[in-house]
């Protein structure tokens, strides 16, 4: 077994299981009807059986060809993006759109190992246009847009 590519034992195995959960989920708490009437639990199920056969399939793929080297995990991206977004959620109420946008752009694109400062700033001031036309002005939203903690 310690020959075996590990990953996606491992992996098949977790969305087997999880796909077995689904349908124990859906088969237990919705009615499932007849293939001739199908009751709310029938597509779950369904959907929860074929992660699990996806699943199995991936862990007899792994099983079956030798083990690659396990690659180590980059923090430096992982870190950037969980550190905006959950800067981003304690800034919005307190800041507004504008500046959480701003602090959850310059965070995430620390990710890139090549940051390019216009692009980031172009991309800033896309995603604040983008915002406030779509969440203010289409969906009519009362997100404010600045807001002084002070």
């Amino acid at each position: 077994m310690l020959n075996r590519d590990i990953v996606d034992i491992i992996t098949g195995m977790a969305l087997a299981a999880l796909g077995l959960i689904i349908a124990a989920y859906a088969s237990t708490h919705y009615n499932l009807g007849t293939l001739q009437r199908m009751g709310p639990g029938m597509v779950p199920m369904g959907i929860g059986l074929i992660i699990a056969l996806l699943g199995i399939m991936l862990s007899i793929g792994g099983a079956s060809r030798p083990r690659f080297p396990m690659p180590s995990i980059e923090w430096r991206p992982l870190t950037a993006i969980l550190g905006g977004i959950l800067l981003f959620s304690l800034a919005v109420p307190r800041v507004g759109l504008v500046p959480a946008i701003f602090l959850l752009t310059l965070i995430t694109s620390l990710a890139d190992k090549q940051l390019r400062i216009k692009t980031v700033l172009a991309l800033i001031a896309f995603l604040i246009l983008a915002a406030i036309l779509i969440f203010r002005l289409a969906l009519g939203m009362n997100i404010p847009i600045f807001r002084w903690a002070f």
